[in-house]
C-alpha cells in the first residue's frame, strides 16, 4: 500500500522544533543526571534550570515530560500547590536566561 506524502501536514510546533536552536546542547543522559537537582532547587527556591538543561527541555519532550512529572511529586512531597510548581517550571523552561 503505497502512502501519499502529499497530504502529510506538519503542525507549528513540529515546523518550529525542526528550526529550533539546541545550542548548548545537552545529551538526554545528561538531562536525566541533572534534572532533579533542577527540580529540587526550582520547589526550594524557585530557581530555575542552567541554559543547556532549559534548551533540552524545551526541545526534548520525553525529558520534557519527565520533568514535569518530577515537578508534580516534589511539589505534593514539599506540600506545595501542584498547579502553581508546574507553572513555575514551564515558565522556568520557556523563557530564556
Amino acid at each position: 500500500m503505497a502512502t501519499n506524502y502529499d497530504d502529510a501536514r506538519l503542525t507549528r510546533a513540529q515546523a518550529e522544533s525542526l528550526v529550533a536552536v539546541t545550542e548548548p546542547w545537552l545529551s538526554c543522559d545528561d538531562c536525566f543526571e541533572q534534572v532533579d537537582t533542577f527540580v529540587d532547587g526550582l520547589i526550594s527556591d524557585g530557581r530555575g534550570p542552567d541554559e543547556p538543561l532549559r534548551v533540552h527541555l524545551a526541545r526534548c519532550p520525553a525529558c520534557y515530560e519527565e520533568a514535569e512529572t518530577l515537578v508534580s511529586l516534589a511539589a505534593d512531597d514539599a506540600g506545595l500547590d501542584e498547579d502553581l510548581a508546574l507553572e513555575s517550571f514551564r515558565r522556568s523552561v520557556t523563557t530564556p536566561s
